[in-house]
């Protein structure tokens, strides 16, 4: 008797006491209330609790004045400060009248676009106010024009814009004025770089810690090698589009939580068009679709089979392009209330028609004519073929090394996360006249879609079991085609829900 009261106590102390290593909430019983957790009262929080449609609105409206903002704030720059260093560029040959340079790896530069960019806000007349100059966007126009125009206020002439290129945002003024102020042109072509290193090194990381470093590796080598990206800081305006391409890419990578739903993909990609549109104009949008598409849907293909990685990539590529096609549509209404419908009107349709279907010389308006330029473009760049067969030689590799091992496939998940890929294909059809004319640059997006073709078929998806596990070690098959001999630890991204 005596001994069973002594065996109940024991039970009772023991059941009174932790185990080593177990928290007392672990042992307490399951019946136990658990305090909620305090609500957030960030603001991104409170924001993120608004209705759908309340979230849309108010970034539609965001957007624009927050764009139109900063162009003031870019004109608010003395005039003055940003030409007395575009006469010390032209001194020095940083910046001359040719309308296309050589870049370090023997590339073509696109020189004509950049003076069109930097001159943004020059040459305005005398008591223009700066929200009608931030609309009108005056420019000294191509290096030709405006090399001679900014020696000539050097040497004592007044100082016209050759037009006022209202029909885009140039965003990049805002970057690019103030930065010549202070940084002159050498400088900014310095920040421009190290903004294109950290973008694209924010972007693997984010890639790799999704989808492993072999997939990463594959996706980034085509843009880089088979490219003219390491020359693009001798195009600022091409510099300052795949900066934004690139990291709105790691942005939806990075912020996205695991659980979200299509309405906020559409809100988030919305946004990355609408930012796009307004610094990087038409400098590879496609290729910035694309991988806003592919971002949102990895992030859904860790943990969602694959309908909801398919309603998520629909759901991103509808909210790009319509952010896209906003920003641009707020620009024309803004400019029509401040210069004149008429004037507007003239000036898009005329633009339109000429993006869609101009005539070109050697150009005989077919849907195919555009995919045609840029793909031979890209063809000719000096290592597209090497790069092409020795990528994919080594995802061949991978896909037999885990299909011997009897590694699941994923294949349907794969396939959806390809399927962005035709983004440029279309894009290049429909304005068939803009890329037939600017394939020398409009080519990149290729390489891009190729990079993602790549990191679909060989990714390593970051699943929920993945984020407590290592994963297996690749066998000696794969030490052929990987030099580490296995493919990088995957570990699922905190949500940040």
């Amino acid at each position: 008797m005596n001994g069973r009261r002594r065996g109940r106590r024991w039970a009772c102390y023991c059941a009174s006491v932790p185990l080593e290593g177990v928290a007392a909430t672990d042992s307490a019983p399951a019946s136990s209330p658990t305090p909620p957790a305090p609500a957030s009262t960030s603001f991104g929080a409170r924001l993120g609790r608004l209705p759908l449609l309340a979230r849309a609105v108010a970034l539609a409206v965001l957007l624009p004045l927050g764009g139109l903002m900063l162009m003031v704030l870019a004109d608010l720059v003395p005039d003055r400060l940003v030409m007395d260093e575009l006469y010390e560029a032209v001194t020095t040959g940083s910046l001359d009248a040719e309308p296309y340079g050589i870049g370090y790896t023997g590339r073509q530069v696109d020189e004509w676009s950049e003076c069109k960019r930097i001159t943004i806000g020059l040459g305005d007349p005398p008591g223009t106010g700066p929200i009608e100059s931030a609309v009108r966007s005056p420019t000294l126009g191509f290096c030709p024009t405006a090399v001679g125009s900014i020696v000539g206020w050097a040497e004592g002439e007044g100082l016209t814009s050759a037009y006022d290129y209202f029909r885009y945002w140039n965003g990049s003024a805002a970057v690019f004025r103030p930065s010549i102020a202070l940084l002159g042109v050498d400088g900014t072509r310095m920040l421009a770089a190290m903004s294109l290193v950290a973008a694209l090194g924010w972007l693997l990381w984010e890639l790799r810690r999704r989808v492993g470093r072999l997939a990463t590796a594959l996706f980034a080598v085509p843009l880089v090698a088979s490219t003219d990206f390491i020359d693009l800081p001798g195009a600022l305006v091409q510099a300052v589009g795949m900066v934004v391409l690139l990291s709105s890419a790691a942005a939806l990578l990075r912020w996205l939580p695991r659980d979200v739903g299509p309405g906020s993909v559409a809100l988030a990609t919305f946004a990355a068009g609408a930012v796009f549109l307004f610094f990087g104009d038409l400098t590879n949008p496609d290729a910035a679709w694309t991988l806003a598409v592919v971002s949102a849907g990895l992030v859904a293909a860790g943990t969602g089979p694959w309908p909801r990685v398919a309603r998520t990539t629909v759901a991103a590529a509808a909210g790009w392009i319509a952010g896209f096609a906003w920003m641009w549509f707020t620009k024309w209404v803004i400019s029509a209330v401040v210069i004149g419908y008429d004037t507007v009107r003239t000036v898009i349709t005329f633009q339109v028609e000429a993006r869609l279907d101009g005539e070109q010389p050697g150009f005989d308006g077919s849907p195919i004519e555009g995919i045609r330029r840029s793909w031979t473009e890209w063809w000719a760049q000096p290592v597209t073929t090497l790069v092409v067969v020795g990528c994919v030689a080594v995802a061949v590799g991978v896909v037999v090394a885990r299909t011997r091992r009897g590694e699941p496939g994923r294949w349907s998940t794969r396939a959806v996360l390809a399927a962005p890929v035709v983004i440029p294909i279309v894009w290049h059809a429909v304005l068939r006249s803009h890329t037939y004319i600017h394939a020398f640059f409009a080519y990149r997006s290729f390489a891009v879609a190729f990079g993602v073709l790549l990191l679909a078929v060989t990714a390593r998806f970051a699943g929920a079991a993945a984020a407590t596990r290592r994963e297996p070690v690749d066998s000696a098959a794969d030490a052929a085609v990987d030099a580490a001999g296995r493919d990088e630890v995957v570990v699922a991204p905190p949500s940040s829900a």
